[in-house]
C-alpha cells in the first residue's frame, strides 16, 4: 500500500537505530548505515521537496515553506510505488495556514521513538557540542529546532521540534495509528521490540528475519561501521554519532540539579511513559558518600 509511514522522534532518541533495523527487515540483509535502503527519506529534505513541487524553496519565506510541506508529502505519497518510511524530528502540528503539517491523506501511520529525557539531554549536548545546561534549556523551549540560516546552502528545510514533553504529546495525539517504541525496550528486548514494529507496519515478523535485524542494529556494529566508513548524518561538530548507546549513562554525567530540572519540567509525561523519576544520578550519590 502506498503512503507514508512516519518514523518520528525527538532528536537523539533512537531514530537511526530504528531505521537500521527496519532497513534490514525490509531487505532481508544487514543494512549499511550510509545507504539504509527504503528508509533514507527524510521529511525536511530540501531537494526532494523542490523536485516534488517544481520550485526553489530557497526563494520562499519560512512561512511559505512550511505551508507547502503538506503538498510535498501528498505528492511523495501519490508518486510512490510502495510505502515510504520517512524520518522526522518535527512536532506534529498545524502549519501557519491551519492544516496538519503531516496530512492524514498521505499517511499510513507512525512509529514514535521515545527515550528518557535525561539520556536525551546528555546525548543532545554531545551531538551539538554544547553544554548540558544549554541542551536542557533547548528541551524546554517550545520554539526549539534546527533552522536553515542560509537556505541556498542548506540541504535541509528548517524543522521545529519544540520541547520534549510537547513533542511526545503532539505525536501520541495524532489522528492516525501511532506505535510507541521506547529506546529502553529496544535495549531490554530488541527481538520483541522490533517484532512489534514489524507487525504494526504489516511486515514479516518471522523470528529469524527479526533476529537478523537485531544483529544488524546492534550498537557495537553501528559503532564499528561509523569508525570504518564514517556516517553521512553525523554533524561536523560531533566526535561520533554512535557515541555510547547506554540506557543509564546519564546517571554518570548529570548533576543532581540538572536531573531535578529535567524531572520537574517533564514528570507527568515521564511517569506516563514508565520512566522512574525517583532515579538519581550517581554523581549525587557519590557526593553524598
Amino acid at each position: 500500500m502506498a503512503g507514508i509511514w512516519w518514523l518520528a522522534s525527538y532528536p537523539k532518541s533512537g531514530n537511526t537505530w530504528l531505521r537500521v533495523a527496519l532497513a534490514t527487515l525490509l531487505s532481508g540483509r544487514p543494512a549499511d548505515i550510509n545507504t539504509m535502503p527504503f528508509v533514507r527519506v527524510i521529511a525536511n529534505n530540501r531537494a526532494r521537496f523542490d523536485t516534488a513541487l517544481g520550485i526553489e524553496s530557497a526563494d520562499l519565506t519560512a512561512e511559505q515553506e512550511t505551508n507547502l510541506r503538506p503538498r510535498a508529502y501528498e505528492l511523495w505519497a501519490a508518486d510512490a510505488a510502495q510505502a515510504l518510511y520517512c524520518k522526522t524530528h518535527d512536532t506534529y502540528r498545524r502549519t501557519p495556514a491551519g492544516e496538519p503539517l503531516f496530512p492524514s491523506a498521505a499517511t499510513l501511520g507512525a512509529v514514535y521513538v521515545v527515550r528518557d529525557p535525561r539520556a536525551v539531554a546528555v546525548s543532545l549536548a554531545n551531538h551539538l557540542a554544547e553544554p548540558i545546561d544549554k541542551a536542557i534549556a533547548r528541551m524546554e523551549d517550545p520554539a526549539a529546532g534546527l533552522w536553515a540560516s542560509s537556505p541556498r546552502l542548506s540541504t535541509q528545510l528548517s524543522q521545529r521540534y519544540g520541547c520534549w514533553r510537547d513533542h511526545i504529546d503532539s505525536w501520541l495525539g495524532a489522528p492516525f495509528p501511532v506505535h510507541l517504541l521506547r529506546y529502553e525496550d529496544m535495549h531490554r528486548d530488541p527481538q520483541a521490540a522490533f517484532a512489534a514494529v514489524a507487525a504494526f507496519l504489516g511486515l514479516s515478523s518471522d523470528r529469524e528475519r527479526v533476529a537478523t535485524a537485531v544483529d544488524a542494529a546492534s550498537f557495537s556494529r553501528l559503532q564499528a561501521q561509523e569508525r570504518a566508513m564514517g556516517f553521512v548524518e553525523k554533524p561536523i561538530q560531533a566526535a561520533a554519532f554512535f557515541r555510547e548507546g547506554r540506557v543509564d549513562g546519564w546517571r554518570q554525567v548529570l548533576t543532581a540539579e540538572q536531573n531535578a530540572r529535567i524531572v520537574e519540567a517533564n514528570e507527568p509525561v515521564m511517569r506516563r511513559l514508565g520512566y522512574d523519576t525517583a532515579l538519581a544520578p550517581l554523581t549525587a550519590e557519590r557526593g553524598a558518600a
